[in-house]
């Protein structure tokens, strides 16, 4: 495995804006200090669409201890008022890994979408990446909501298991198309104290409509185009990911707010997909 993996830290996992280094300091003390409870406890760090953040769980992030987690988490807020959001989130192997759940909140702390850790596949290591379980999933926000709340952590059950990485030398073996000695694979044990990420975000509205741009767009509303162009990408993406019941979900939508090319749209994807 890679260890040369380059860090960087999120200082304001823990808080929102700070303005010294002994706020950072005094904010990460507290966050060791209080085992948060509820999801209504956590402290949401805001970051834009699209963007690409690296950040690091360990003993200066926020814990939350319930039925749902045991482990420190990560937690960010997002604009929901751009159409389809892409996430891929990457968790870096070390000595451990950390085996991330995702869900999405919206405004008022209420679940509205959930990725499990089973989503995420592992990939071996490659070029200057590092053994990875990677996880990219397409999330639809409600037209209601101007903000999504992503949460990252780890279930207690996934703290009990492990994941076996490819050896180093047989990864070098493939690389070069020679026959890969046989040695065991390590096997990395969970963890839910310490982890590296990269969290990738991006809209296939904005990537689609030059209309938009990427700076954030606080209280604008969509556009009758954007809002079209939103609906006729989410279910292109829905077809081609395999998730027809969202597509059909989407199609419904679209033809009560009278986006007619929503239809054909959608038989497109599906006899392309064929």
């Amino acid at each position: 495995m890679n260890k040369t993996f380059p860090i960087l830290l999120l200082a304001t996992l823990l808080s929102g804006c700070v303005t010294s280094q002994d706020e950072v300091t005094t904010a990460a003390k507290n966050q060791v200090e209080k085992n948060l409870q509820s999801i209504s406890q956590i402290a949401w760090t805001p970051i834009q669409i699209p963007s690409t953040t690296k950040f690091t769980i360990d003993d200066t992030s926020q814990h939350l201890n319930n039925t749902l987690s045991k482990s420190a988490i990560a937690a960010f807020t997002v604009p929901a008022n751009r159409g389809a959001i892409t996430i891929e989130l990457k968790s870096y192997a070390d000595k451990t890994i950390y085996s991330p759940t995702v869900q999405i909140y919206n405004s008022k702390n209420q679940l509205i979408q959930e990725y499990a850790s089973a989503q995420f596949k592992y990939e071996p290591a490659a070029m200057l990446e590092n053994d990875r379980l990677v996880g990219k999933f397409t999330f639809l926000p409600p037209l209601t909501e101007k903000e999504a709340r992503i949460l990252v952590f780890s279930t207690p059950e996934d703290l009990t298991k492990s994941t076996t990485v490819l050896h180093p030398a047989k990864a070098y073996a493939i690389a070069r198309s020679t026959q890969p000695p046989e040695i065991a694979d390590p096997v990395v044990q969970h963890s839910g104290s310490k982890g590296q990420f990269s969290l990738i975000l991006s809209s296939p509205s904005l990537a689609n409509n030059q209309m938009l741009s990427s700076a954030p767009v606080g209280d604008h509303a969509p556009t009758i185009k954007e809002t079209k162009g939103y609906y006729l990408n989410s279910i292109e993406n829905a077809v081609n990911n395999g998730d027809l019941n969202k597509a059909m979900k989407l199609l419904d939508e679209a033809e009560r707010l009278g986006i007619a090319d929503a239809r054909p749209t959608f038989i497109n994807a599906v006899e392309a997909k064929k």
